[in-house]
Formats: structure tokens, C-alpha cells, sequence
């Protein structure tokens, strides 16, 4: 088989790992959409629909993985490095992990009002896994760093503000005079869901230094 031959064999086969790939980031959009807009409605009979819908979130996310994995298994040359393709799907899993463990503590732990940071902290994570989005979708034709540095920014700019939220939402909760139950269970949720944009702000550099490495 000659180069030519074998080069046009190769390249349908490995677009399946941008199929995944855009898959697996459009559920993690989805996800968080579906979290941020539920949490809004206040109504803590919600809770129980949003850990069902998020478990199923999460098992779709797993079920990208899986095949990803699968087909790494399968292939012997891939269109970007092994490493990164398996760190920029585990960032993406987390993500949605992460926002089905927080739909889960708010029926756990019998939330009746979300805290208005913490729907800030949301917002701002939808807006950055909108942006992720985006980006996984700018890998299959192989951009150059240069042109994928301002939306990587942009997420960047998303995690600090993110960042400035949940620094002003524990002084709150420390501040209000909760008890330690009550202050032990808001300060996990915030926690969870700020490590949640730190996955985002992970995978965006990922999807930068794999446009680096192929420029």
C-alpha cells in the first residue's frame, strides 16, 4: 500500500476521535444548561427530577469515555496525542461528575434555597462550558495556537471571576452565623462547583497545548 493509500485509509477512521470528543463536550454544555436553569426555579421539589436527569448526563458522559477508550485500544495511529485525547475526555467526565454530585447534595442534604453566589458560580460555568464547547469544535481542522489564545482566555477570564464569586460566598457563609451542619454543607457545594469550572479552565489548556504541539 502506498503512502497515499494508506494516509486516505487513516484519516476517516481517526475523525471518530472528534466525533467523541464534540460529543462528549456537547453533553457537559447540556448538562450545565439543564443544572443552572433548574437550581433557578428555587423549588425544592425540583431536586429529586434534577439528580435523575443529571444521572442521566453523567452515564452518557461515561459511555463517551468508554468509547474513546475503546478505540484508542483499536488505533494505531490517532489524530492527536493519546495523552491528550485521554486528559481532555477525563476533564470533560469530571465536569459532569461534578455537577451530578452537586444535584445529588441537594437532595442529600434537603436544600430549600439556593444561595444567590452559588447561582452566579453556575451561570458562570455554563458560560464557560459554552466556550469549551466552541473550542473542542475548532480541534478537528487543526487550529494555531494563535487562533484559539482568545477563547482560551476567555475561559481564563470565566474561572477568575469564578473564582472572585466563591471567595465572596464563603465569607458570607461564615459570616451569616450558620451552624457548623448548615456551614459544612454550603461550603461543599461551593467547592464542588468551583472545582467544576477548574476542570473547564483544565480542558480548555489541553485543547491549547495539543493545537501547540500540531502547529
Amino acid at each position: 500500500m502506498s503512502l497515499n493509500s494508506l494516509m486516505r485509509w487513516i484519516k476517516p477512521h481517526e475523525q471518530i476521535f472528534f466525533d467523541l470528543l464534540e460529543a462528549s463536550v456537547s453533553n457537559v454544555l447540556e448538562a450545565a444548561r439543564y443544572f443552572d436553569r433548574e437550581i433557578r426555579t428555587e423549588d425544592p421539589s425540583h431536586w429529586a427530577d434534577l439528580r435523575r436527569q443529571m444521572n442521566v448526563f453523567e452515564h452518557d458522559g461515561d459511555e463517551h469515555t468508554r468509547h474513546l477508550l475503546e478505540r484508542l485500544d483499536q488505533t494505531f495511529v490517532t489524530p492527536i496525542e493519546r495523552e491528550d485525547i485521554l486528559a481532555l475526555a477525563h476533564a470533560l467526565d469530571d465536569v459532569v461528575d461534578l455537577l451530578d454530585v452537586v444535584a445529588e447534595r441537594l437532595v442529600l442534604y434537603r436544600i430549600d434555597k439556593i444561595r444567590p453566589t452559588l447561582m452566579e458560580i453556575s451561570s458562570e460555568v455554563v458560560e464557560g462550558c459554552g466556550l469549551l464547547t466552541k473550542l473542542v469544535h475548532q480541534l478537528r481542522r487543526m487550529p494555531s495556537p494563535q487562533e484559539i489564545r482568545p477563547m482560551i482566555r476567555e475561559i481564563h477570564d470565566v474561572e477568575n471571576r469564578v473564582d472572585a464569586i466563591y471567595h465572596t460566598a464563603l465569607a458570607e457563609i461564615f459570616g451569616d452565623g450558620l451552624g457548623p451542619v448548615e456551614l459544612m454543607k454550603w461550603k461543599e457545594l461551593l467547592d464542588i462547583l468551583e472545582t467544576a469550572m477548574d476542570r473547564i479552565k483544565h480542558a480548555a489548556r489541553v485543547v491549547g497545548s495539543t493545537a501547540m504541539k500540531n502547529s
